[in-house]
C-alpha cells in the first residue's frame, strides 16, 4: 500500500475515542463469580464479560447489574457489576479460569484478575466496617435532603402567608376608605336635612306673609303687585335652593 493509500484509509476511519477499561473479579461466592468492569470514557455503556478455561470460551454475560458500593466509589452510576454461575467442573478448574472484559464499541479488552483466597479474606474484613460507615453517610445525606425540602416548603408557606397578609391589608385599607366615604355621605345628608328644615320654615313664613297681604290688600292692582312680589321672593328662594344643592354636590 502506497503512502497516499494509507493516508486515504486513515481519513476514512471514524474518530473513535479510545477505551479506558477498569475492573476486577471480586470473589467466587459459593458457585457464583462476582466482579465489575466499566469504560471510563463511556460510563453509560455495559461491558461484555467472557469466561475462558484454558483459552476456551465457557461463559459470557454483561456488566449491567447495580451495586451501591460502585456508585459510592465513583464507578459511574453503579450499574457495572456482573455475576456468573459456575458449575462443579469450573469450580474445580479455578486456577485455569480467565475473565476478560470487552468493550462492545471499540473491542478493547481487559483481563480481570481473580484475587487469591487470603487477599479476598483481608478485603472482606475491611469491607464490612467501610460498608457500615457508608451506610451512615447515606442516611445523613438522605436526612440533609429531607431538611432542604422541608426548608423549601416552609419558605413557600411563609411567602403565601405574606401574600395573604398583604391582601388582608389591602382589604382593610379599602374598608377604611369605604367607612370614611360613608361617614362623609352621612354628614352631607345631615346638612341637607338641616337645610330642608330651614327652607320649610322659610316657605311657611312666605305663606303666612301672603295670607296677611291678601287680608290687607283692598284694590285689585295692589293685590297683583303683592302677588308679583311674592312670586319674585319665591323665585329667589328657589334660586337659593338650587345654589345650595349645587354646592353640596
Amino acid at each position: 500500500m502506497t503512502t497516499a493509500q494509507q493516508q486515504e484509509t486513515a481519513i476514512r476511519l471514524p474518530n473513535v475515542n479510545p477505551s479506558r477499561l477498569n475492573g476486577r473479579v471480586d470473589a467466587i461466592d459459593g458457585s457464583r463469580l462476582h466482579g465489575w468492569i466499566w469504560d471510563e470514557t463511556r460510563p453509560d455503556q455495559a461491558m461484555a464479560v467472557k469466561l475462558y478455561r484454558d483459552g476456551e470460551l465457557v461463559g459470557e454475560t454483561k456488566a449491567d447489574q447495580s451495586r451501591i458500593d460502585l456508585r459510592r466509589n465513583g464507578i459511574g452510576d453503579g450499574r457495572h457489576a456482573f455475576s456468573m454461575e459456575l458449575d462443579e467442573a469450573l469450580l474445580a478448574a479455578r486456577g485455569r479460569l480467565t475473565v476478560i472484559g470487552v468493550s462492545p464499541e471499540t473491542g478493547a479488552e481487559l483481563e480481570l484478575r481473580l484475587p487469591a483466597a487470603d487477599e479476598l479474606a483481608a478485603e472482606a474484613a475491611i469491607a464490612v466496617p467501610l460498608a457500615r460507615f457508608f451506610d451512615k453517610v447515606e442516611v445523613l445525606i438522605a436526612l440533609n435532603r429531607r431538611g432542604q425540602l422541608a426548608q423549601k416548603e416552609l419558605s413557600e408557606k411563609l411567602d403565601r402567608i405574606a401574600a395573604r397578609l398583604e391582601d388582608n391589608h389591602a382589604l382593610a385599607e379599602a374598608a377604611k376608605m369605604d367607612a370614611e366615604q360613608t361617614s362623609e355621605i352621612a354628614r352631607r345628608l345631615g346638612e341637607l336635612d338641616v337645610f330642608q328644615l330651614r327652607f320649610d320654615g322659610t316657605l311657611r313664613a312666605f305663606d303666612e306673609r301672603l295670607v296677611l297681604m291678601r287680608k290687607e290688600a283692598r284694590a285689585p292692582l295692589r293685590q297683583v303687585t303683592l302677588i308679583l312680589g311674592f312670586l319674585s321672593g319665591l323665585a329667589a328662594a328657589m334660586s337659593f335652593v338650587t345654589l345650595a344643592v349645587t354646592l353640596w354636590s
